[in-house]
């Protein structure tokens, strides 16, 4: 039988894989496959494995108890999932409140996103962290995450890796940049790489004429007494720091 060589393959899947597939691959499919069916089968399969392997993961991790940081986090997601090669998923931390404690503050039930382990943020390429504000700080349930991830911590497994962080405070003055900054602590000991938006958004940052959460740290919002929404202006500027981190963590990736 004839060997299967680059021709049996379409030019747009040579062009899109040829140079970052795995030598071995290629090697396989132009010198040593008989175009069988199962044959084709067995090495596409490889194929697909690996640039499934190869895709940039940037893992979205929140907490959200009344919902405005999962708004934000999927406007982020849509951002990060529009650069070609990313691959972004979104993920919620434990609840550690009972629930009779939740149901007397009138908190909704969560949604269906999956909860992550401390273990999967090794998966990952990069990270875009958030959670509401507590006094100035993140919430007790996410810093309960993070205070999970010693075995990480202790093989630097998310050393190098970037990350950037989003945020809901319930005022103006609640904390937009002091949750974000007193947050950075975290990612410091892992020995990540902290990645503000500046002022990258351009204009939006400078908007006065609405109220609008966020700052050169990264997204927000405002909840005042929980009946606010983030806006669409606050949505377009998650939705930028989710294209802008996941920019950077392929970048750093290829580059690895």
């Amino acid at each position: 039988m004839p060997l299967l060589t680059q021709s049996h393959i379409p030019n747009a899947i040579v062009t899109c894989l040829g140079s970052s597939l795995p030598s071995p691959l290629w090697s396989s499919l132009y010198h040593s496959l008989y175009s069988t069916r199962n044959d084709f089968q067995r090495i596409w399969d490889q194929i697909l494995h690996s640039v499934d392997f190869m895709a940039t993961k940037v893992y979205i991790v929140y907490y959200s108890m009344y919902g405005h940081v999962e708004k934000l986090a999927e406007a982020i997601k849509k951002g990060a999932s529009c650069v070609e090669g990313v691959e972004a998923k979104m993920w919620q931390v434990a609840e550690t409140l009972p629930q009779e404690v939740l149901s007397k503050m009138s908190a909704p039930p969560k949604s269906d996103v999956p909860i992550i382990s401390p273990h999967q943020l090794s998966e990952a390429d990069g990270f875009v962290f958030g959670f509401p504000t507590r006094f100035g700080m993140m919430a007790a349930q996410f810093k309960a995450f993070l205070d999970a991830t010693g075995g990480q911590w202790r093989t630097q497994q998310l050393a190098g890796k970037p990350a950037g962080i989003f945020y809901s405070t319930g005022s103006q003055g609640g904390g937009q940049e002091t949750t974000p900054l007193t947050a950075i602590t975290q990612l410091v000991h892992h020995g990540m790489i902290f990645v503000p938006i500046g002022y990258t958004f351009g204009a939006g940052m400078f908007e006065m004429e609405q109220v609008k959460g966020g700052s050169p740290y990264g997204a927000g919002t405002f909840a005042g007494d929980g009946s606010r929404q983030p806006s669409e202006l606050e949505l377009e500027q998650a939705f930028h720091q989710g294209k802008y981190i996941a920019t950077i963590a392929k970048k750093l990736k290829g580059a690895a």
